[in-house]
């Protein structure tokens, strides 16, 4: 029976340093949508809603605020709920950001370090040691020409099934214009990589367009499609309360 959910919604910020962030277009629209679906059902007791600080929040009782910001946060966040509850259930829609930043310098200490070493890891080695620095207080605005080094942040879908052997999985896979075949083949890697339930594959210029198409994906490849987030809130939380698409 599915009674506890966690729902992670919006989109997180990188910081660059400590006024500073990279963050991306997710709202949290979708992922209070959910909420708000799940907390109609009678058996579900509690939903655990772990957001970006300015994500849209679903209204309804059932729903415990869980703000994070970066990405490492949320998986430090995700570990605890899922270490002290028992959760049934994890929708994933949460835009995590891809990168993260390692350093800010200015475009002449990049041009001088290049200089002394063509070794591209030696040239990320001498970021490391601004790094500290730069991300603990504010860049000074008379920083000429500033360079952002970036990293992969962690990921956080293949933690829910090592911390959660027993509970459903819906991860999201988001596109940008590709075709209908490239989405769904897509999605379903992602499902079998990381040991998912469901995908729901969407591609942005749906959501651009306002006419949010998205398409849930099972184990076996089967989709439906859904028109607008409604639907898709609907046709998510249907699919796990009924464990059938």
């Amino acid at each position: 029976m599915i009674e506890n959910i966690l729902i992670t919604a919006g989109g997180t910020a990188e910081p660059i340093d400590r006024v500073r962030s990279i963050t991306n277009t997710g709202t949290g629209k979708l992922g209070s949508l959910i909420a708000a679906r799940f907390s109609e059902y009678e058996e579900v007791k509690n939903i655990w809603y772990v957001h970006a600080k300015n994500a849209v929040m679903p209204e309804c009782d059932k729903v415990s605020s869980v703000p994070i910001s970066s990405a490492e946060d949320l998986l430090c966040t995700v570990k605890k709920l899922c270490a002290e509850n028992r959760i049934d259930a994890v929708i994933h829609s949460m835009a995590v950001s891809d990168y993260r930043v390692r350093s800010v310098i200015s475009a002449q200490e990049v041009f001088a370090a290049s200089h002394e070493s063509a070794d591209i890891d030696e040239l990320f080695r001498f970021t490391d040691k601004e790094n500290l620095v730069k991300k603990s207080n504010k860049i000074s605005s008379d920083m000429h020409n500033p360079v952002i080094f970036l990293e992969k942040t962690p990921k956080v879908l293949p933690v829910f099934r090592k911390l959660l052997p027993e509970a459903v999985i819906v991860g999201f896979k988001l596109l940008d214009h590709v075709s209908h075949e490239e989405l769904i083949d897509t999605a379903h890697r992602l499902l079998q990589k990381n040991s998912c339930d469901y995908v729901l594959a969407n591609d942005y210029q749906t959501v651009e367009a306002g006419a949010h198409e998205g398409y849930l994906i099972d184990r076996f490849r089967n989709e439906t499609a859904f028109s607008g987030k409604e639907a898709i809130a609907a046709g998510t939380a249907e699919a796990v309360m009924k464990g059938a698409i």
